[in-house]
């Protein structure tokens, strides 16, 4: 049985005997369906584990390390957070590897993947570990390829940032842990963290955590036009929630996937005043909101039950990026 990933009571990753379904693609041999099927459940009152898994993990595993961005920097903390998820489980890694190129590029196209290929048809490793499958396979139709490539090596695959139940919570700066929950979504994933409003360096900050965490979560959609969105009602919280009286004042940035991948961006500020709202929102006034909707983005706002702080949010969907 294929051994999977779980996470115990107390937050230790320990090794657990299940595994989840993989599908099994027509014209291939009966080895290969007889492995397959054996990465299926054995019950159906097994609970499918957090963490995406092909293939088998051994004792010893030798794991290369792998990811794809077109931005380096956010390739580089994507390995980071790899490489302390691979040395939590005890394997040994051989290589640390990324790809500088579109996720919708070919596997034979990139450099890097050649190089892991080889890796594991060498012997010299025999798992790969990669925030997600979509980063290896970003077309869905050829992800039951790559599973069979992987068990006829045989090798196994992990993906640590796929089918997390739970949050991303990271300390603010304020010092917080806490995450305001994102009500009435069913939230499958999400991340929380807070910003000075009094420094405008706050919005570079911003689109640099966006970027990297919704890689991290996952979204399927338009990463970058999900920054933009972002990035222009954390602008409008900056100019038009500054507190009066001078206060050491944060905004409160979540960022929320669905179980239907729609990405909930939450922008909480301690002005609870919103003049003209429906206008704005509408976008017959102000160019911040109305940018917002011409993105593609659905826009709501509400107070907070004490009345001393408002939450606007912008609603995204995969799909076009409209023109």
């Amino acid at each position: 049985m294929t051994t999977a990933l779980s996470p115990s009571s107390d937050g230790t990753i320990l090794l657990a005997a299940v595994a989840p379904a993989v599908p099994t693609p027509p014209g291939i041999g009966e080895e290969t369906e007889r492995q397959l099927n054996s990465a299926r459940p054995a019950s159906a009152a097994l609970v499918a584990p957090p963490y995406d898994v092909v293939g088998t993990v051994c004792d010893s595993a030798r794991v290369v390390l792998y990811t794809a961005n077109s931005d380096s920097q956010i390739a580089t903390k994507s390995l980071t957070a790899l490489r302390d998820f691979a040395r939590a489980q005890g394997w040994t890694i051989v290589h640390e590897l990324y790809d500088l190129a579109p996720l919708d590029t070919p596997r034979r196209h990139r450099a890097a993947w050649c190089t892991v290929e080889r890796a594991l048809h060498a012997g010299e490793a025999n798992g790969v570990v990669a925030p997600a499958e979509q980063e290896i396979a970003w077309n869905p139709g050829d992800r039951p390829a790559l599973r069979v490539w992987l068990l006829g090596i045989p090798a196994f695959a992990v993906f640590p940032q796929v089918g997390q139940r739970r949050a991303v919570h990271e300390h603010n700066e304020a010092g917080a842990d806490t995450a305001p929950s994102a009500a009435g979504a069913p939230v499958d994933r999400e991340w929380f963290r807070s910003y000075r409003l009094d420094d405008v360096a706050s919005l570079r900050r911003v689109r640099s955590d966006a970027l990297t965490y919704l890689t991290v979560l996952g979204w399927p959609g338009d990463i970058v036009t999900a920054v933009e969105v972002l990035a222009r009602v954390a602008c409008n919280a900056v100019v038009h929630a500054q507190p009066t009286d001078e206060s050491d004042a944060h905004m409160d940035v979540l960022l929320a996937v669905t179980e239907d991948d729609e990405l909930l961006i939450d922008v909480r500020d301690p002005s609870p005043e919103f003049r003209d709202s429906g206008a704005a929102i509408n976008g017959e006034k102000g160019r911040g909101l109305r940018e917002v909707r011409l993105l593609g983005a659905d826009v709501t706002w509400s107070l907070a039950e004490d009345g001393r702080s408002k939450t606007v949010r912008a609603r995204l969907v995969p799909g076009e990026v409209p023109v």
